[in-house]
């Protein structure tokens, strides 16, 4: 474990691949370049090849160029970034570090933890929740007018992937970490500035991997998702630590790891129970009954939701966290249906979720198209064929016209291909075309 911690990626990423420095060598000799086994020890020794050589290596590792992510970030090496690094401030200094410089590269190989694997750091943030002392004396000093500034751009970005989707938003909130992780690191700050940088460097980890899964780009997702709890340790915020781990255990559930998910939720429901804002205690218990309702347990599923609705109910004014201002009775209405599709309930969900889609008004374009395509596949497993595909056609165009999100335009292929079934039907044919002009044929 050792000599693990300390290896050069690119020595990680050709033994992924079974090659020797002598046989990396003679690949990139076969492309025209004079390699030889001693070049490739001074790269694994910190030199930095020139353009031809790193343009050599993406093409044997199969890389797609991109300007964002430099040497030797870019390598796959068959490790995530922030899973190994210790649990305490320095750890997660250099967590922020790695992952503001590859979390980005996600292809894929590139893997995505589970099981024990994903919930050591989670038991780790449970016994290291902190606060830890967050100052640091050298470097430029850094302002609390410039923490303002960081968490203003932080809340116009949640506004902004609420109305757009995560897909256009991903590099931007990378960027937004790079920079708050580089004040961490080369700042100078008392405890005061430092702990509200931690908070806005777990905040916009959390949103950066919220984009990222909602394009469907799940490493890169879960690598924010465990640079945001570790950040959340050095405050000891532990409403914002189940926060994280809701969307975690989303994450789990919406890639088919259910038990992950069960255990996530359950992880965030027993913190949520310790002081922590009735609004903080519904959010966890409402993620919980989707989970139960993936694998199929419906009376843990329902219980959970009306937990949910119970703390809903004794939430105040003034106690609530300003990341869970989304939190209200339409969105625990939209668990409540998009649980019961789950459970197979296509009238109740229907219900449930049209309700919440009126609503929500104008608002929330996103959201409303991924309930959009639930309420057209419970509709058309109802025999409404019409009503189904006129659901459908409201989610296309909120995908077409507002929302870049890959989940939401995947819950409309589910309707699409169930719709396959009535394929002689004029309505499904108008359908299928309309989609196909607006969004684009797969």
């Amino acid at each position: 474990m050792a000599d693990s911690a300390v290896r050069h990626p690119l020595t990680e990423a050709r033994r992924l691949r079974g090659w020797s420095q002598e046989g990396l060598a003679s690949l990139l000799r076969a492309q025209g370049l004079g390699t030889t086994r001693k070049t490739i020890t001074r790269w694994e020794r910190g030199v930095t090849p020139d353009a031809a050589a790193q343009a050599a290596m993406r093409a044997l590792f199969n890389v797609t160029p991109d300007s964002r992510v430099a040497w030797p970030h870019w390598l796959p090496t068959g490790t995530m970034a922030c899973a190994s690094e210790p649990w305490n401030l320095e750890g997660t200094t250099q967590a922020l570090t790695n992952v503001a410089e590859g979390a980005l590269v996600d292809r894929r190989e590139f893997l995505v933890l589970t099981g024990a694997e994903l919930l050591l750091p989670v038991y780790q943030w449970r016994l290291n929740q902190g606060p830890w002392f967050a100052y640091q004396e050298s470097g430029r000093q850094v302002s609390s007018a410039l923490v303002d500034q960081i968490d203003q751009l932080i809340a116009t970005r949640r506004q902004m992937d609420d109305e757009h989707g995560g897909g256009a938003l991903v590099d931007a909130l990378h960027a937004d970490l790079q920079y708050i992780a580089s004040i961490l690191k080369h700042g100078s700050y008392r405890e005061q500035v430092g702990r509200r940088l931690y908070a806005a460097a777990a905040e916009a980890a959390r949103l950066a991997g919220w984009a990222a899964f909602d394009s469907g780009r799940h490493a890169a997702a879960q690598q924010y998702y465990l640079v945001a709890l570790r950040s959340v340790a050095a405050i000891g915020d532990r409403p914002m630590g189940v926060n994280i781990i809701g969307f975690m255990g989303i994450q789990a559930y919406s890639t088919g790891r259910l038990q992950d998910a069960t255990q996530l939720m359950d992880v965030a429901t027993a913190e949520a129970s310790k002081q922590t804002p009735p609004i903080v205690q519904s959010m966890a218990w409402a993620r919980a009954g989707r989970a139960y309702a993936k694998v199929g347990d419906s009376r843990t599923a329902k219980a959970a939701l009306n937990k949910a609705g119970h703390f809903l109910n004794k939430a105040k004014d003034g106690d609530s966290p300003a990341w869970a201002y989304w939190v209200d009775e339409t969105r625990i209405a939209a668990q409540v249906g998009r649980a019961l599709f789950d459970l197979g309930d296509d009238t109740a969900a229907e219900r449930e979720l049209l309700a919440a889609v009126e609503a929500c008004g104008d608002h929330y374009p996103r959201d409303r198209a991924t309930w959009l395509g639930r309420v057209a596949t419970a509709q058309l497993r109802q025999g409404h064929l019409d009503d189904g595909c006129m659901s459908g056609r409201q989610a296309v165009d909120l995908l077409a016209d507002h929302v870049d999100s890959a989940r939401g335009v995947g819950f409309l292929r589910i309707f699409q291909q169930e719709l396959a079934a009535h394929g002689s039907s004029a309505t499904a044919q108008e359908f299928l075309e309309y989609a196909g002009i607006r969004l684009g044929a797969e």
